[in-house]
C-alpha cells in the first residue's frame, strides 16, 4: 500500500467512526426525548384531573374558614388560595371553550367530571365548617 492511500484509508476510516457515533447519539436522544414526552403526558394525564379536584375544594374551602372565622390567611395560605383558583379558572375556562380533555375520555364526561369535582370541593367543605 503506498503511504498516500495509507493516510486516505485512516481519514476515511475516522470519518465514518465520527458518523457512526452521530447516527447512535441522535438515536438515544430520540429515544431520550420519546420517552421524557410519554412521562410527561403520562403525568398530565393523571394529575390534572386530581389537581382540578383539589384545587376545587381549596377554592370554596379556604375563603369559607376565613369568613367562618376558623383560620385566617397567611401569606402562604393566600398563594395556595390564588394558585387553586387559576387552576379551577383554568379548567372553567378550558370547559367553556371545548377544548379536548387531556385524559383519553369524551369530552362530555371529561366536563361532567369537572363540574363533580366541583359539587365535591363544595360539598366537602360544608362538611368541613359543620365538623
Amino acid at each position: 500500500m503506498l503511504a498516500s492511500s495509507r493516510s486516505a484509508h485512516r481519514r476515511m476510516i475516522h470519518v465514518e467512526a465520527v458518523r457512526l457515533f452521530k447516527a447512535i447519539v441522535r438515536g438515544v436522544s430520540a429515544v431520550v426525548t420519546d420517552v421524557a414526552g410519554s412521562v410527561a403526558d403520562l403525568l398530565v394525564m393523571l394529575g390534572l384531573p386530581i389537581l382540578y379536584a383539589v384545587a376545587a375544594y381549596l377554592t370554596f374551602d379556604l375563603p369559607a374558614r376565613l369568613f367562618a372565622g376558623q383560620a385566617r390567611f397567611s401569606s402562604t395560605g393566600l398563594l395556595v388560595f390564588l394558585a387553586a383558583l387559576g387552576v379551577s379558572f383554568l379548567g372553567l375556562s378550558r370547559m367553556l371553550r371545548g377544548a379536548a380533555p387531556v385524559a383519553p375520555v369524551r369530552p362530555k364526561f371529561a366536563r361532567a367530571m369537572l363540574l363533580a369535582t366541583w359539587a365535591a370541593g363544595l360539598l366537602l367543605t360544608l362538611a368541613d365548617l359543620a365538623g
